[in-house]
């Protein structure tokens, strides 16, 4: 079985994005099936400090690191491939998502990953996403193209994740993200499966 990991990549209590994550929740109970595992990951529920190691982790063996920080690590590594949601702050990701990322070494490489991003406007967010990608490729991450921006976010889902009575872009929603489901999944098995070997 592969596992897939959606990582919501905003650490603020009132995000956007808290209802976009409960959304894929459901969503991705709906269409479980024994090939794949969606796992949910929290980047406010690590606690990182801003990252200031000696040492940049790709050149550090050796590291060492809190529990806390290490359990970061340790759930990226556990997983086959990744969907991340990001905001948009001033036309980039947010700096708490970026600091997360400032931890990683080789735990993600080769892997794939879909960008989903959104806002609370028509752009939903597409800088966040266009900014995370040259991010992702020096990490090694395989970015899957076309990320998918949810626009106008606070006027179609509620915070747990349902759809408001008066949502104009539920069908959108709908389908776009039950296909970026599918895309990554396919990307995740076929990489898992065939692996690539230097």
């Amino acid at each position: 079985m592969t596992t897939i990991a959606i990582i919501l990549g905003s650490t603020r209590q009132t995000a956007h994005g808290r209802a976009l994550f409960n959304y894929l929740k459901r969503l991705t109970a709906d269409q479980s099936t024994t090939a794949v595992d969606f796992t949910f990951l929290d980047l406010s529920s690590y606690h990182l400090p801003l990252f200031d190691e000696a040492l940049p982790p790709m050149a550090n063996p050796d590291r060492q690191l809190p529990a806390t920080q290490q359990r970061w690590l340790t759930d990226l590594a556990s997983a086959d491939g990744y969907i991340l949601l990001t905001p948009e702050y001033n036309h980039a990701m947010p700096g708490s998502l970026k600091n997360a990322l400032d931890y990683v070494a080789g735990e993600m490489q080769r892997k794939p990953i879909k960008l989903i991003s959104y806002a609370d406007n028509g752009r939903g967010g597409q800088f966040g996403a266009a900014a995370l990608v040259p991010i992702l490729q020096r990490l090694g991450l395989i970015v899957l193209p076309k990320p998918t921006p949810v626009g106008f976010i606070d006027q179609n889902l509620q915070p747990n994740g349902d759809f408001l009575p008066t949502a104009p872009l539920q069908a959108r929603y709908t389908k776009g993200l039950t296909q970026t489901l599918t895309e990554i999944t396919y990307y995740t098995n076929v990489l898992t499966n065939h692996p690539f070997k230097a």
